[in-house]
C-alpha cells in the first residue's frame, strides 16, 4: 500500500515534502566514518511532490521507473533538477541535519555552484529532543521503521522483508545491483516521514516506547506551524 490520500492531500496543500537521502559511499571504509559528509557521494533521493515519488539519482532519467506494490509508479530524474523541485517547499525527514541535507548541499555546491536553503524537519532529531524532556534523563535514538510502526503508518507491516535491511546491506545490495529493493526502502521511508509529520503536525505528540516500562507512550513532540488554504 501507498500512501494514504489524506496524508497526501495535507502534504501537498501544505507545501511539505517528505524525503529520503542514500549514499552508496560505505562509512566503514572510510576512516573518518561520518564525520566527513563531504567523502560520501549523493546516490539517490526519493522525494514525494505534488503526488508523485520522484527518484533523483546518479543516472537520472536513465533508470527505471518502477512500478511499487500499491502500483504507483516512480518518477526518475537526475540530481541537477533536484534544487528546482524543492523550491518553496518544508522538508520532513529522518536524519536530515547531521547526514541527508549536507550530503545534498555539498553535492549542489560541487557540482553545481549553488546554494540549498530551505526550512525542514528532522524525525530523528526532534524524536530524540521529545524523549529527553519526556524521561528528564537524555534522548534516544529511534529507528524510523519502529516510529512508523508504533504510530500505524501505512507500509508498516507490509515490509517484513525490509526489517533488517540496513543501510550497510542496501549499500552492499545496491553495488550488486539489487537497486529496485533500494528505491523501495527509500519509497517506504519517504511514506513514514509523510505520515509521521502529518500526526505530529496535526496533533503535536508522537508514539514511542519508554525504555524504563517497555510500554508504548504517547509524548508531546515540537511541530511547525503550517499554513494550509482554507
Amino acid at each position: 500500500m501507498g500512501m494514504k490520500k489524506k496524508t497526501q492531500v495535507y502534504l501537498n496543500e501544505s507545501k511539505l515534502v517528505p524525503i529520503s537521502v542514500f549514499s552508496s559511499t560505505d562509512p566503514t571504509d572510510l576512516d573518518t566514518g561520518y564525520s566527513e559528509i563531504s567523502r560520501f557521494e549523493l546516490t539517490a533521493v526519493v522525494a514525494f511532490v505534488d503526488g508523485r515519488y520522484r527518484v533523483f539519482s546518479d543516472v537520472g532519467e536513465n533508470d527505471s521507473m518502477y512500478v511499487m506494490d500499491d502500483n504507483s509508479k516512480t518518477m526518475p530524474l537526475p540530481l541537477s533538477s533536484l534544487i528546482d523541485s524543492l523550491k518553496g517547499r518544508t522538508l520532513v525527514g529522518y536524519d536530515l541535519e547531521r547526514f541527508g541535507l549536507p550530503l545534498i548541499k555539498h553535492y549542489l555546491s560541487t557540482e553545481h555552484e549553488t546554494n540549498l536553503d530551505i526550512p525542514f524537519y528532522d524525525i530523528l532529531k526532534e524524536t530524540y529532543d521529545a524523549y529527553e524532556t519526556h524521561t528528564g534523563e537524555g534522548g534516544k535514538r529511534f529507528d524510523l521503521f519502529n516510529l512508523a510502526y508504533w504510530n500505524a503508518c501505512e507500509n508498516s507491516i507490509n515490509a517484513a522483508d525490509l526489517v533488517g535491511f540496513t543501510q550497510l546491506k542496501m549499500i552492499k545490495s545496491w553495488h550488486f545491483g539489487g537497486r529496485r529493493k533500494g528505491i523501495r526502502l527509500l519509497r517506504n521511508q519517504t511514506i513514514w516521514c509523510g505520515e509521521l509529520a502529518h500526526r505530529i503536525f496535526k496533533y503535536g505528540t508522537i508514539t514511542v516506547r519508554d525504555h524504563r516500562t517497555k510500554k508504548k507512550v504517547r509524548i508531546p513532540i515540537k511541530r511547525l506551524a503550517i499554513e494550509r488554504p482554507e
